[in-house]
């Protein structure tokens, strides 16, 4: 008794034509996946000059470079004189203190925001090191507007 395989079997042309089909569909996926992944490559390489790009960074000369220049120094002097004149002896202008050591020269409007006024008398005061290393870049608080005691 023939099986029901052999009695049900393509011919050969069929067969061959059916493994060439099942072949090309297999080549077809392949090359759809490739062309895809070309095409993504390619819109990618004609976008990259359109990114958003974060805005370039401001070129500070180092904080050193500063306060080693010149300008700094004597404008520096400048502030500490005139604070003297103002109170008589060097005082700081947020706790009224006289008695310390170590006197910063403060800029009111921070230089890392407003670098155009870095070296203009009218943004300087004169504080302890205490009250300038509390009051840091977050505020812009003018100690200078009150009367001195």
């Amino acid at each position: 008794m023939p099986s029901r395989r052999s009695e049900r079997k393509l011919p050969f042309e069929l067969r061959l034509l059916w493994g060439l089909v099942r072949l090309a569909w297999k080549v077809a996926g392949h090359l759809a996946y490739w062309l895809l992944a070309a095409a993504g490559s390619l819109l990618w390489l004609i976008a990259w000059p359109l990114r958003r790009r974060p805005e370039a960074a401001i070129a500070w000369p180092p904080a050193d470079a500063f306060y080693r220049s010149y300008r700094w120094r004597c404008l520096r002097i400048d502030a500490l004189e005139a604070n003297r004149r103002r109170y008589g002896t060097v005082t700081c202008e947020c706790c009224l203190t006289g008695e310390t050591e170590r006197w910063h020269v403060d800029h009111i409007r921070p230089r890392s925001t407003h670098p155009e006024v870095a070296l203009e008398p009218a943004n300087l005061q004169v504080l302890c090191a205490d009250c300038n290393l509390g009051k840091g870049t977050r505020y812009e608080t003018d100690w200078r507007a009150g009367e001195p005691a």
